[in-house]
């Protein structure tokens, strides 16, 4: 019983945010909007590189995901935005340290479109409670985010030169596994972060 009414009560904090986050102020918005970029940019410092591919594996996509379910689908995007601009006007927190239009431009450029298009999506079906707090839901959202991204990013490595296949093999591919993990993960807790469905 105790153990019910503690549940209870978390996700009455939880709702409480949902209709406050809705209706507070521009200037909350963005405060919030801007933490979740700090967060991304702390998941980019979680990093470690592989010989098999030029791009990092990083905890990003985690954030990135719960963003969009923390924040909704303008927020979670604008999130994302900032932390894309921040780091275009030089504050070096992109993956392993860096900044400027050159990280931008270079093999983690499409990702990085990625993490905006899928902070909006996640965040508008977040919104319009398409998906229930079920574990298995949240799951197959956060690995349909995590594909997209990965198919984003795969589309940069093309535009750079790299063939289909190369773009796969290096860009796509490798990061199937940790990827589902890290949906598995993200979907634990975006149904604690979700407020349950009336």
């Amino acid at each position: 019983m105790h153990v019910n009414a503690t549940v209870d009560r978390w996700y009455s904090h939880v709702e409480n945010y949902h209709k406050w986050r809705l209706n507070t102020s521009l200037m909350n918005k963005t405060i919030l909007a801007t933490m979740f970029a700090m967060l991304t940019a702390l998941g980019a410092f979680m990093r470690f590189y592989a010989p098999w591919s030029p791009v990092p594996y990083t905890a990003q996509t985690y954030f990135v995901l719960l963003a969009g379910i923390a924040l909704g689908r303008y927020w979670g995007a604008a999130s994302q935005m900032i932390y894309i601009f921040v780091g275009l006007a030089g504050v070096p927190w992109f993956a392993g340290g860096n900044a400027g239009w050159e990280t931008v431009s270079g093999v983690t450029g499409g990702y990085l479109i990625g993490f905006v298009l899928v902070a909006f999506v996640i965040g508008h079906l977040a919104d319009t409670r398409r998906f229930s707090t079920d574990w298995t839901a949240l799951f197959s959202l956060s690995m349909i985010g995590s594909v997209v991204i990965l198919t984003t990013g795969s589309l940069g490595l093309i535009a750079l030169g790299f063939t289909p296949y190369q773009a796969f093999v290096f860009g796509f591919a490798p990061f199937i596994l940790i990827e589902l993990v890290k949906a598995g993960i993200v979907g634990f807790t975006a149904g604690v972060v979700r407020p349950v469905l009336s």
